[in-house]
Parts: C-alpha cells; sequence; structure tokens
C-alpha cells in the first residue's frame, strides 16, 4: 500500500512512470522507517522495491521470485528471523494468497456476492486457514472468526495508510490541516481496532 500510495502521488503530479517508481520506492522507505523493521513489515518492503525495480529495469516480475528475494533479505539479515511468529504467518499468508485466492474467486462466482467482497474473503480465507496452525503452535489460540474480522477490516487498511501518508506530507506546510486528516484516520484505526476485539 505504501508503494502504491507513493506511485499514485507521483503520478498526480504530473512526473513519468519512471518516477513514479522512484517515488513508490521513497514511500516504502518512509513505511519501514516510520513502523520500525519487523519481517512482515521488511517481506512487504522488498516485495514492493523488487516490483518497482523490475519495472525499472524492464524485466519481468514473477510473485514467486519477489517472496523468495524477500525471504532471502530477511534471513541473510537475521537468520534467526526463521522463527519469529512475524516472519512465518507473513510468508504463510503470501503463499497462501499466491496459491489458493485464484480457485476460491472462482468458487465464489456462482454466487451473488459483490466483487469486492469476493475478494475480501477469499483472501481472508486464505490467509485465516494457512496461518492457523503456526498461530495455534505460537500462540496455543485460533481466532474463530478471523475471516470475518479480517473480512471487515481489509476495505479500512487502504484509506487508514492512505490518510495517515497524507497527514505526514501535509504537516510540514500545514499542520492544522494535518492534525484534522490524523484525527479523521483515528476513527478508521478506531473501527479497526474494533473489529480486533469484536
Amino acid at each position: 500500500l505504501a508503494a502504491a500510495f507513493g506511485f499514485l502521488t507521483s503520478l498526480l503530479l504530473g512526473v513519468s512512470r519512471a518516477w513514479a517508481h522512484v517515488g513508490a520506492l521513497a514511500a516504502i522507505g518512509g513505511y519501514v522507517l516510520a513502523v520500525g523493521p519487523q519481517p512482515s513489515v521488511i517481506r512487504a518492503a522488498v516485495a514492493g522495491a523488487a516490483v518497482s525495480v523490475a519495472w525499472l529495469a524492464a524485466r519481468e516480475r514473477d510473485p514467486w521470485h519477489v517472496l523468495l528475494l524477500a525471504a532471502v533479505v530477511l534471513l541473510a539479515w537475521n537468520p534467526y528471523t526463521v522463527y519469529d511468529a512475524g516472519f512465518q504467518l507473513s510468508f504463510a499468508a503470501v503463499v497462501a494468497i499466491f496459491l489458493t485466492v485464484g480457485p476460491l474467486l472462482r468458487v465464489l462466482e456462482g454466487y451473488p456476492v459483490p466483487g469486492w467482497l469476493g475478494g475480501a474473503v477469499a483472501v481472508s480465507a486464505a490467509c485465516s486457514v494457512a496461518t492457523a496452525p503456526i498461530l495455534w503452535l505460537q500462540f496455543g489460540a485460533v481466532p474463530l472468526l478471523g475471516i470475518l474480522a479480517n473480512a471487515l477490516v481489509e476495505p479500512a487498511v487502504g484509506p487508514l495508510l492512505g490518510l495517515a501518508f497524507a497527514a505526514a506530507a501535509v504537516d510540514p506546510v500545514a499542520p492544522p490541516l494535518a492534525a484534522g486528516i490524523a484525527w479523521l484516520n483515528g476513527w478508521v484505526a478506531a473501527y479497526i481496532a474494533l473489529c480486533a476485539r469484536a
């Protein structure tokens, strides 16, 4: 999402597609600095950066290659990351998305489900099932309503990150406007927290 925000913002500013990818790389770097280098963050950052670098180098973007690259970077940085719950959950979820979301979407095609909801349910179901054994081993519990909670939260994640970046970008020139954007974003965050608790 950070890469998409940086890319789209750059395009809206009227720069070329190549410079938009540079903007995406800058947004990824800012995101990692803002939230810290947890395994899931580094995995997403490496994957997003690899896509932009591949486009800039005019190379084909293979999602499995990008995922492997993220794993290699993380494990080269700290081999013990393989035991980290965040690493295991992040990679299990992405592999599940690659393997099962397509078939799940085809199953849902026969039902009267809006496209956006079908996508959210398919991704949520794939990730919830794939990560359940890891959650059980690492924490001794599995959320029974994980699929529903993730599906409810999914539409709010993009606005949450977009508003956060907007507030950060506006703050140096218009702090009161940035505070208003942050206040609005607080309500989005409160909704996500409510879904998690419920």
